[in-house]
C-alpha cells in the first residue's frame, strides 16, 4: 500500500499566517543546526570526522551559547543527507526513520524510532526497524543512535544529538556532505512511496527525487542545511556477488534458457566460525546478493565457507530441492541485464582458455571434465571454501561487487518401486496383499548418461571400480549396493516389505539442446520372471527424468528431478509390479462329500454356523423329500433324519448316525431330481463346491476358470446363489454346469483346480535373477 503523505502545511500554521496578514510562502525557517559528534561536544567538527558513523545532528545553541541562541520553532521535523548540490540523496532509509522533536529550541525526542524501514527481500519489501539497519547475510548495525548533548542535555532543556547514518559515500571527491532537516508539515516528497509495489527507481524507501527547487521533498525555504566533510579510510570493503542457476541440462555451464533462481538458501562461514544463512535476491531489481568482506578484520584473506557448492546433506534443505551442485564458477562481475538470458558474457561460458573465468569448481559427478581440454580448472568433489584474494578481490571504493560466484544446481529423482502378491489378480495392491521380498528388479540408464557413449556417469560404479565416487555416493545418500552400476545397470531386490527405491537419478537426455521438448533416449525399470509366476500388470517401463525447477517463471525453489513416462508429460514416481501363482488341487464330487470319506472331513460346526446360513440352506425347499433345510438332522415336524449308510448300503455301514446335521447333508447331495429341477441341482453342485473351498482351498481364494481367466470363489458362490434365487433357468444351468465342472477336476488327471496360495511362501520358487 502507499504510505500515507503528511500535509505540507497544519491547520494551525495556516490560521496563525492569516490572521497576521503575512503569506505563508514568506514564512522561512528561522533557526540553525550544524553537525557534531557522538556526545555534542563539537560544533562543525568537519576535519575530524573519520567514519560517516561518527556524524551527528544538532540543533539550536552551540556550544556554550545561550539556550535561545538560533533556536529552530518547536514541532517536528524530518532530516537527511544528501551530496553537496542536494540532487544525489543519499540517506537510505524510509523518511519516517528520520524524524525527531524540537522543543524549546533543540533536539529532545526521536520519533523514528516508531517507524519502520523498508527492504528488498525476497522479490518484495519487507518492513525491519529504523535502529537496526541490515548489512551483510542477516545482521544487522544500530543506526541513530540518540544521545544527550553534552552542553544543554541537562535541565531545563534536556537537549539530544541524533546520528544521522545511515547514508550512503558522497561523490564529492574532497568528501563533502549536506545535511538538511525541515519541518514534516513541508516535507513535499517528489515520488511517494508504496510497500507493494514494485522496485523501480521512483519507488524507493528513502523516497529519493529532485526538481528544480525540491530536493527529494525538502523544499530550501523551510529548510536548514550544514555541510560536513569525512575523511574516511578508504578503502575498506571487498564485496562479492552469489548466484545460483538451474542448469537443467547437466552440462556444467550455463546456457541460454537456463535461469537464475531466486530465493535460493545457502549459508556463509566467516573465518572465526560465525555462520549466517541468506538467500539468493530477485535480481529483476537490481540488486545482486551479496557478501561484504571488511579489509580491517582481515577479512578478504580469512577462509570463507559457502555451503551451498555443496551436493544435498538433507531432504529439507531448499524446500525439499533434491539437487546435485553441478559447477561452481568465479568470474568478474556483471550487472543483471535480462530476465531470459544469462548475466554473464557468453564468451566466460566457453571453457576453452584458462582466461574464459578466475576459477572454475566441478564434481566428480554428474560433472566430469569434458569440456575444457585440460586446461586445468580447480577440480574438486566438494567445493566449500575460498579465500576472497586469491579469487583477485581487493578492498575498495566501489559499491558493485568485484568477482561474482555462479553456482549450478541440477535435479534429481528417485524411483519407488513395490513389489506385490496380487491375490486377487486385479493388477493393483490391495488392503491385505502383501510385499514379495527379494525378488529382483533392475533399472537400466538412459544411454546418453554412461560415459561409455559421452556422458558424465561411469558406467560402473562401486567401491572397486570407482572408490572415491562410490564412497561419495555412500556418505551423501546411504547406498549400500556394491557394485551401485555394472554395465549402466543397477540390478537390486525388494526389502521383506517387497519395496525398494532407485536413488539419484540424473536427467537423461544428456547432450541435447537445452530446450528439447523430450530428451532423445530413456531410463527402462523391468522385474524379473520366473516359471509358475503370472504378472497381473506391466513388467517394463520405459521412462525419462527432467530437471525442473518452481514457480510460474522457472526461479523459483525447491529444484527437483521429477519423472515423467517416456516422451510424456504424464508424471511418474514410482511402479507397482504385481504377480500371483498357481497351485493345483483335486476337489471332490458331491458324490464324495455324500459318502463317508468327504462326512469324515466336514465338521458339523462349519454346516450348521456358515452352510445353514446361505440361501438356498437356511430354510425349507419343496424339493428335498428325505430331510428339509436347514442341515440340522430333524424334519420340521421334529422327527428325526434317517442315518446315512455308505454307498448307500446298510451292510456297508453307517457313514452318518440318524438325526445329525451330516446325514441330512449326505441325503441331500444325492437326493433324486428325476424331474430335472436346475434349482436343487444348483444347490447340490454348489453345496459340494463350498466343502471344497474350505477342505481344499482352505477358504477363499483366487482359482484360474476352466475356460480361461481368474475369478474369486467367493465371487462365484455369490453369483451362483443370485442364479438360484432368480428366475433364469439357463443362469441356473451354467453356474449348475461350472460348479459341476470344478468339483470333478482332479490332479492326476491332469486338469487340477489351480488356484492362488494365500501364502506366497507356498509358490513355485523366486526368479533368481535376469537370464
Amino acid at each position: 500500500m502507499k504510505l500515507p503523505r503528511k500535509l505540507r502545511y497544519s491547520i494551525l500554521a495556516m490560521f496563525t499566517a492569516l490572521a497576521a496578514g503575512i503569506p505563508m510562502a514568506a514564512s522561512a525557517l528561522s533557526g540553525a543546526i550544524f553537525t557534531t559528534t557522538d556526545d555534542g561536544g563539537i560544533v562543525n567538527e568537519n576535519v575530524r570526522y573519520t567514519s560517516k558513523l561518527e556524524v551527528y545532528l544538532d540543533g539550536g545553541p552551540r556550544m556554550n551559547a545561550p539556550a535561545t541562541a538560533a533556536a529552530l520553532p518547536d514541532g517536528n521535523y524530518y532530516f537527511q543527507v544528501t551530496d553537496p548540490s542536494g540532487k544525489d540523496l543519499l540517506s537510505r532509509d524510509h523518511i519516517s526513520c528520520r524524524e525527531i522533536k524540537i522543543e524549546n529550541g533543540v533536539i529532545t525526542e526521536y520519533l523514528g524510532a516508531s517507524g519502520l524501514n523498508f527492504v528488498k527481500k525476497q522479490g518484495s519489501w519487507q518492513a525491519v526497524s529504523c535502529t537496526q539497519y541490515p548489512t551483510n547475510g542477516n545482521k544487522t548495525m544500530a543506526v541513530h543512535e540518540f544521545n544527550p548533548d553534552i552542553d544543554h542535555g541537562g535541565s531545563p532543556l534536556y537537549a539530544m544529538v541524533i546520528q544521522l547514518y545511515p547514508y550512503d559515500d558522497t561523490p564529492n571527491k574532497g568528501g563533502v556532505y549536506k545535511a538538511w532537516i525541515t519541518p514534516v508539515d513541508a516535507y513535499d516528497p517528489v515520488n511517494d512511496f508504496d510497500n507493494s509495489g514494485g522496485m523501480g527507481a521512483a519507488n524507493q524507501p528513502n523516497q529519493e527525487g529532485y526538481q528544480a527547487g525540491n530536493f527529494h521533498g525538502f523544499i530550501p525555504r523551510y529548510a536548514k542545511t550544514d555541510n560536513f566533510k569525512v575523511k574516511e579510510k578508504k578503502p575498506q570493503f571487498g564485496i562479492i556477488a552469489v548466484r545460483n542457476y538451474h542448469d537443467a541440462n547437466l552440462n556444467c555451464r550455463l546456457d541460454l534458457g537456463e535461469k537464475f533462481i531466486w530465493q535460493w538458501e545457502y549459508g556463509i562461514e566467516d573465518g572465526l566460525g560465525v555462520r549466517n544463512a541468506d538467500s539468493t535476491n530477485n535480481e529483476s531489481g537490481g540488486d545482486p546478493s551479496t557478501i561484504l568482506l571488511k579489509e580491517a578484520l582481515g577479512q578478504l584473506n580469512d577462509t570463507w565457507i559457502l555451503d551451498h557448492f555443496r551436493w544435498t546433506e538433507a531432504k529439507d534443505k531448499n524446500l525439499n530441492s533434491d539437487y546435485f551442485t553441478t559447477s561452481g564458477y568465479v568470474h568478474a562481475y556483471q550487472p543483471f541485464t535480462s530476465l531470459n538470458s544469462g548475466p554473464e558474457d557468453p564468451n566466460l561460458w566457453d571453457g576453452n582458455d584458462v582466461n574464459d573465468y578466475i576459477a572454475r569448481f566441478t564434481m566428480i559427478m554428474p560433472c566430469p571434465d569434458l569440456f575444457d581440454d585440460g586446461l586445468s580448472p580447480q577440480t574438486a568433489n566438494e567445493f566449500s571454501s575460498f579465500i576472497a584474494a586469491d579469487l583477485g578481490v581487493v578492498a575498495s571504493t566501489n559499491s558493485d561487487p568485484q568477482i561474482t560466484l555462479t553456482l549450478g544446481q541440477v535435479g534429481f529423482a528417485d524411483i519407488d518401486v513395490t513389489k506385490i502378491f496380487d491375490t486377487n489378480g486385479n493388477g493393483m495392491q490391495d488392503q491385505g496383499e502383501v510385499g514379495l521380498a527379494n525378488w529382483p528388479v533392475r533399472l537400466t540408464y538412459a544411454p546418453s548418461l554412461l560415459e561409455s557413449s559421452g556422458g558424465p556417469i561411469p558406467d560402473t560404479i562401486g567401491s572397486v571400480a570407482t572408490p572415491v565416487l562410490y564412497q561419495e555416493l555412500v556418505d551423501r545418500f546411504g547406498l549400500t549396493s556394491d557394485p551401485l552400476l555394472v554395465a549402466g545397470i543397477a540390478n537390486r531386490v525388494t526389502d521383506n516389505e517387497g519395496k525398494l527405491t532407485f536413488q539419484v537419478l540424473l536427467p537423461n537426455g544428456y547432450g541435447d539442446a537445452p530446450l528439447t521438448q523430450y530428451p532423445t533416449d530413456n531410463y527402462r525399470i523391468e522385474e524379473a520372471t520366473a516359471a509358475g509366476w503370472i504378472a497381473t500388470s506391466t513388467v517394463m517401463v520405459d521412462f525419462d527424468v527432467r530437471s525442473e525447477a518452481s514457480g510460474s517463471d522457472g526461479r523459483l525453489t525447491p529444484i527437483m528431478g521429477n519423472a515423467y513416462l517416456d516422451d510424456s508429460n504424464t508424471p511418474f514416481s514410482g511402479v507397482d509390479f504385481t504377480n500371483i501363482c498357481f497351485n493345483e488341487v483335486s476337489f471332490g464330487t458331491k458324490g464324495y462329500w455324500h459318502n463317508k470319506n468327504g462326512l469324515g472331513e466336514m465338521m458339523t460346526d462349519f454346516i450348521t454356523s456358515y452352510i445353514n446360513t446361505l440361501d438356498p440352506y437356511d430354510s425349507e425347499t419343496s424339493y428335498f423329500g428325505k430331510g428339509d433345510e436347514p442341515f440340522d438332522g430333524m424334519f420340521t415336524n421334529g422327527d428325526p433324519v434317517a442315518a446315512a449308510y455308505q454307498n448307500d448300503s446298510i451292510s456297508a455301514g453307517v457313514s452318518a448316525g440318524a438325526g445329525t446335521p451330516k446325514a441330512e447333508v449326505s441325503h441331500f447331495l444325492i437326493d433324486s431330481n428325476g424331474g430335472g429341477d436346475p434349482k436343487e441341482q444348483l444347490a447340490q453342485q454348489l453345496l459340494a463346491f463350498l466343502f471344497n473351498i474350505e477342505y481344499r482351498l482352505g477358504g477363499d481364494a483366487m482359482v484360474m476358470l476352466p475356460g480361461g481367466g481368474t475369478m474369486s470363489t467367493a465371487d462365484i458362490v455369490a453369483a451362483a446363489i443370485t442364479a438360484w434365487q432368480g428366475a433364469n433357468a439357463a443362469d441356473q444351468d451354467h453356474y449348475k454346469t461350472l460348479l459341476d465342472t470344478f468339483n470333478n477336476m482332479k490332479v492326476a488327471d491332469g486338469n487340477g483346480v489351480k488356484y492362488v496360495p494365500s501364502d506366497p511362501a507356498n509358490c513355485p520358487p523366486l526368479p533368481n535373477g535376469f537370464e
